[in-house]
């Protein structure tokens, strides 16, 4: 495999999963400033619409009017995926939340099955059971007195991993229609819009919002919009939707590191971690760089 493809396939996700790790705890600090999950999907949808829109100048051409109603559907999984994942992590376990978010990269190759827009040879179908069970055992808890938490972090993560799915196997599919790169900026063209809707929904204004709370909320939004924009980028130029998961997916073992780093100090303590939890999910961190391994030496 060419650098070039390396750095793109590889490259992108794996910062892309370290960004995420960021974003997460900056959105679970805003937590405690009670700052309803509408305003933070707000912030951050608009922050990454705003991060999207210089792609228009990688497009050769203005895209044909009969091809918008691409976009408009791709925007509405992603803002579907977004408040779900939001909710999962704000409201959530984050040491759940980030984890199951990782269940992702099997919905991809699912999803690129039924919908008939690629074959995937067996190598990456087996990368991709095995980063499953990887991100099945990072998400090993001992916990038995938030069992209620742990499954609404769960149930919302798997569903927002799957809505993220099926935004990129859409992104793979319909993006060689448009010229250049402009299929991005556009679905995030209507992203904005339909965020606007959520405005009636604000327990307040966004103005009232606590000056303290910005400086996570911003960390936790720009963060959010670069992530995106690396792996969408990955997904839409390289074409290689499941092999970039299973990359994108060691993003809950970043998660769980930076908790275990600074968790304390900011006041997010995981929960749980014992001996014997730290034992099972360093396995699953192991399975995953196992299956990494598999398509870097299938490349």
């Amino acid at each position: 495999m060419r650098t070039q493809d390396l750095l793109g396939v590889f490259g992108l996700p794996l910062l892309s999963a370290m960004l995420f790790a960021v974003a997460a705890i900056g959105l679970k600090l805003t937590s405690k400033y009670c700052i309803d999950i509408w305003r933070t999907c707000f912030v951050s949808n608009i922050t990454t619409a705003i991060l999207f829109q210089p792609l228009w100048w990688l497009s050769s051409d203005w895209p044909v009017w009969h091809l918008w109603w691409q976009p408009a559907i791709v925007a509405g999984v992603y803002i579907l995926g977004q408040v779900l994942t939001l909710v999962s992590l704000t409201r959530g376990e984050i040491s759940v939340s980030a984890p199951v978010l990782g269940l992702k990269i099997i919905f991809v190759p699912i999803f690129l099955w039924t919908l008939s827009v690629s074959t995937l040879p067996a190598t990456i179908w087996a990368a991709c059971s095995l980063a499953t069970l990887a991100v099945v055992l990072l998400n090993y808890t001992t916990e038995s007195g938030n069992r209620k938490n742990i499954a609404f972090s769960a149930t919302t993560a798997a569903l927002g991993a799957a809505s993220f799915a099926l935004f990129d196997v859409c992104v793979q599919s319909w993006s060689p229609h448009w010229a250049g790169g402009g299929f991005l900026p556009a679905i995030f063209v209507f992203a904005t819009l339909f965020t606007l809707a959520l405005i009636p929904m604000f327990d307040a204004r966004l103005r009232e919002i606590p000056a303290a709370a910005w400086p996570p909320l911003w960390v936790g939004s720009i963060f959010i919009a670069i992530q995106a924009l690396a792996i969408v980028v990955s997904v839409a130029f390289w074409q290689q939707a499941a092999s970039t998961n299973v990359v994108y997916s060691t993003r809950g073992l970043w998660s769980l590191g930076l908790i275990a780093l600074v968790g304390q100090r900011f006041g997010i303590p995981d929960k749980g971690l014992s001996r014997r939890v730290f034992a099972v999910r360093l396995s699953g961190a192991l399975l995953l760089m196992v299956a990494i391994g598999m398509l870097v030496s299938d490349g």
